[in-house]
């Protein structure tokens, strides 16, 4: 038997030793702190930068019909090229050089420029045109012009500032960015309702015009509010504060630094095939909207508002089609092409319509709201799942960004494109100012 079996110094040294081995077996704990996640709060503020977006020209699309019998002139043919020029030269001015800035600024300036000269446009309206103080409808034409092509300026600020960033996070994120252009067609008309049967209670003069005034000014307070939203609650959120860190670099560099790896051709031309698809989409739905629609005729003849309720339709409908896509709705790319090809049947059915009033189906109210169902849902999926599909061509956070202007660009080129040809149309068609 060892001498030292039981000595108190050999117990020591062996607890010791087993202390030790305990203490190497328990890692401490380190907390790790969940990684952030795009939530609801975040969505819905997607969603609002969307509303912001398109609500001031969804709002003069809903006040059409008196803006065009003020100025004449194929006014409401003529708006969507003025508002599609301005957007397509501050579009092509983002694609290249928008990622070098950062994301405030762009919609501290949209939002500002959409507040003013959507107001502008009203305060023109009452002021200038036929029927007002000055009744000069050339000048109230030009000018109303003019805030238009600002109203697209600010626009364009402002979409491709938040498809840019909706680009850089999940397609959850864009998808609530074309739903929230969407929802800013639903609330034009049903608001400018409730402000038509306030003023005919108050019997006030020159109701029409005041109540385009309150109904522009509406939507510019809405517009008002996202420069704090963003500024103190987007880009204060966990997930967009990861995502912003992309902008850390733009401080240290010049415009001549290129932020993305590859020159920008190379990702246009990836992402050139979805950008296609926004375009064509949106190409053929201004070719006939609403240069076609604001000739349709109810079957009521007692019903003068026939056009504001179409063109409703065609919001609330669109509105669905952009959202259908988040209850998993989807297509190949091959096959969305196509989808965007078979629209093209609209432009004759739309104008048939137009000229041929008194045939049928064409002279039922029913089949007017039928036909421009299909017509807005096919665009609103259309625009959307191209939105999607076309970052997912990127390289990289910086490409997306840049992706976003692209696929922006797009769809206003579109605008641009088809309204022109709606123009064409309708002075082919000898259709009457």
């Amino acid at each position: 038997m060892s001498s030292t079996k039981g000595s108190p110094s050999a117990i020591s040294k062996d607890d010791s030793i087993s202390d030790i081995e305990e203490a190497k077996s328990i890692k401490p704990e380190t907390k790790t702190e969940p990684e952030p996640k795009v939530d609801l709060w975040l969505l819905l503020q997607f969603l609002i930068l969307g509303f912001v977006a398109l609500a001031p020209w969804n709002f003069v699309l809903a006040d059409l019909p008196y803006l065009d019998s003020k100025f004449h002139n194929h006014f409401s043919s003529t708006v969507p090229i003025i508002y599609s020029v301005a957007v397509n030269l501050a579009q092509l001015l983002l694609i290249w050089v928008g990622n070098k800035f950062s994301f405030a600024p762009r919609f501290d300036w949209g939002c500002g420029i959409l507040a003013v000269f959507n107001i502008l446009l009203a305060v023109v309206a009452m002021t200038i045109g036929d029927g007002n103080p000055c009744p000069n409808e050339g000048l109230g034409f030009g000018l109303a012009l003019v805030c238009t092509f600002l109203l697209g300026f600010g626009h364009a600020l402002m979409e491709s500032s938040s498809f840019g960033l909706a680009a850089l996070c999940p397609q959850s994120c864009m998808i609530a960015d074309m739903t929230g252009e969407g929802v800013a067609g639903l609330v034009g008309w049903p608001i400018n309702m409730l402000l038509q049967v306030i003023f005919d209670a108050g019997n006030v003069r020159r109701q029409q015009e005041w109540q385009c005034l309150v109904f522009f000014c509406v939507t510019s307070v809405i517009t008002i509010f996202v420069i704090p939203m963003y500024r103190c609650v987007t880009s204060k959120h966990p997930y967009m504060k990861k995502v912003l860190q992309i902008e850390e670099n733009r401080k240290k560099t010049s415009l001549k630094t290129r932020q993305t790896r590859r020159p920008v051709l190379y990702i246009i031309k990836d992402i050139a095939p979805m950008a296609i698809c926004a375009w064509g989409t949106m190409g053929v739905t201004f070719v006939v909207f609403p240069a076609q629609v604001s000739y349709w005729k109810s079957e009521d003849p007692t019903n003068t508002g026939f056009v504001a309720q179409v063109i409703y339709t065609f919001q609330v409908v669109d509105t669905i089609g952009r959202f259908f896509p988040s209850l998993k709705f989807d297509m190949p790319e091959w096959c969305l092409m196509i989808w965007v090809a078979a629209r093209l049947i609209y432009i004759p059915l739309f104008i048939c319509v137009s000229l041929y009033p008194t045939l049928i189906p064409f002279y039922y109210d029913w089949f007017k709201h039928l036909i421009m169902g299909c017509f807005a849902i096919t665009n609103g999926t259309g625009c959307t799942l191209a939105m999607m599909k076309g970052p997912n061509h990127a390289q990289g956070s910086s490409e997306e960004e840049v992706s976003g202007y692209v696929m922006a660009f797009g769809l206003i080129s579109g605008i641009l494109s088809g309204s022109i040809f709606g123009l064409i149309a309708n002075i082919c068609l000898g259709q009457s100012t």
